[in-house]
């Protein structure tokens, strides 16, 4: 081997270990922000992209899925509030990106810890006291836990979904977009979005690993106070005892 060779392949090596670690969950630049819940308010981060148009699909069987399939955004709640989070398809979303995306969501309590991934030890160590083989950590319908090099393993419990389609566990309608709303409690949660394609990760698909844009975006409305309640329900009594004397009469 001569002298250039070695310098080659001690450079590849320097650059590949200086290079940031694969599939590990991230949250930066997915960050929709803290919100009081006491104002109506919304935001939106429409430059993003999944690779794969399946990766939700996939996480939803009986295996689970892969964490890295999917990108994951994160928002926090002071107090409750009434939330609608909506994921679209968006060709133009990065530079490389396609459009196409069949997008879905699953909404969670709770964050994974910083760096995270699916084949970490102690990850690795939750998935094998599950009894059943899984191919990654990702639960798209239930709890899931998922933790890092340095141990930490955080538990995400799972609250609702949404997939854009007319078919199973489908919002009626396949049409690029899918949206659902939810009553949530004063917390951090973790809104996880990918591709609902189930049929999309065969290795027969030419798009297969391609980048599929998405946008999503977050509405926040006050929660009534339970005084409002009672005016309305009030409300709803005087305008029945004044229909039943008009029908007496």
């Amino acid at each position: 081997m001569t002298s250039s060779s070695i310098r080659f392949i001690a450079l590849s090596a320097a650059i590949l270990a200086s290079l940031p670690a694969m599939a590990h969950v991230s949250y930066t630049g997915r960050d929709l922000g803290t919100f009081s819940g006491l104002v109506n308010t919304s935001n939106y981060i429409y430059n993003q992209a999944t690779t794969g148009n399946y990766g939700w699909a996939d996480a939803a069987d009986a295996d689970w899925g892969d964490s890295h399939k999917a990108k994951w955004f994160k928002f926090t709640l002071s107090n409750a509030a009434t939330v609608s989070l909506n994921a679209s398809a968006n060709a133009t979303a990065t530079s490389t990106s396609v459009g196409g995306l069949i997008p879905a969501f699953s909404l969670y309590a709770g964050v994974a810890p910083s760096a995270a991934y699916d084949t970490a030890a102690v990850t690795q160590a939750y998935r094998a006291t599950l009894g059943f083989p899984t191919e990654g950590v990702w639960n798209a319908l239930g709890d899931f836990q998922i933790g890092n090099d340095s141990g930490v393993i955080n538990t995400l419990s799972y609250i609702g979904s949404s997939l854009d389609g007319a078919g199973y566990l489908g919002d009626g309608v396949q049409d690029g977009t899918t949206t659902k709303t939810f009553t949530l409690a004063a917390g951090t949660y973790s809104f996880i979005v990918a591709g609902g394609d189930y049929l999309a990760q065969l290795p027969s698909n030419p798009d297969l690993g391609k980048a599929f844009g998405m946008a999503v975006a977050i509405s926040v409305t006050t929660v009534p106070e339970p005084a409002s309640f009672g005016l309305l329900a009030a409300g709803l009594i005087a305008v029945g005892m004044a229909r039943r004397q008009r029908q007496q009469r």
